[in-house]
């Protein structure tokens, strides 16, 4: 059973999931069927003991072929090369920018003629 199935309760009142009409919660005498809303496990519990009686793990799409996922994992590596340089590139020029902003920040700074703000403890 996968580990993503969801925390199942002896009442039905108890769990809270957004329930679709082939998901969810399905009541039968004693017995009620969780469906797992991410890998679609169904599992059978028992109403009075809430201890899980059965689960129906659903079969899995065709297998790909070996040249189908070497092709995907490629373009994942690719993918993945492209981000970091992409970043590696923002963080050289990340310096230059800074700089470049606290410069304009103290230009705007030193046009400033106002006075300053009054500090908090001068109005006692």
């Amino acid at each position: 059973m996968s580990g993503c199935a969801p925390t199942y309760y002896a009442s039905s009142s108890a769990f809270a999931v957004e329930r679709k009409p082939e998901r969810g919660l399905r009541m039968s005498g004693k017995d009620f069927t969780v469906v797992c809303p991410c890998c679609d496990t169904k599992i059978l519990v028992d109403r009075e003991t809430g201890v899980r009686l059965s689960h129906e793990i659903p079969p899995k799409g065709p297998a790909k072929s070996f040249e189908e996922a070497f092709a995907e994992d490629k373009k994942r590596r690719t993918n993945a090369e492209d981000r970091f340089s992409q970043a590696v590139r923002e963080h050289e020029n990340r310096d230059e920018l800074l700089e470049k902003k606290f410069k304009e920040a103290f230009k705007k700074v030193a046009k400033d003629d106002s006075e300053p703000p009054p500090h908090p403890f001068d109005y006692d």
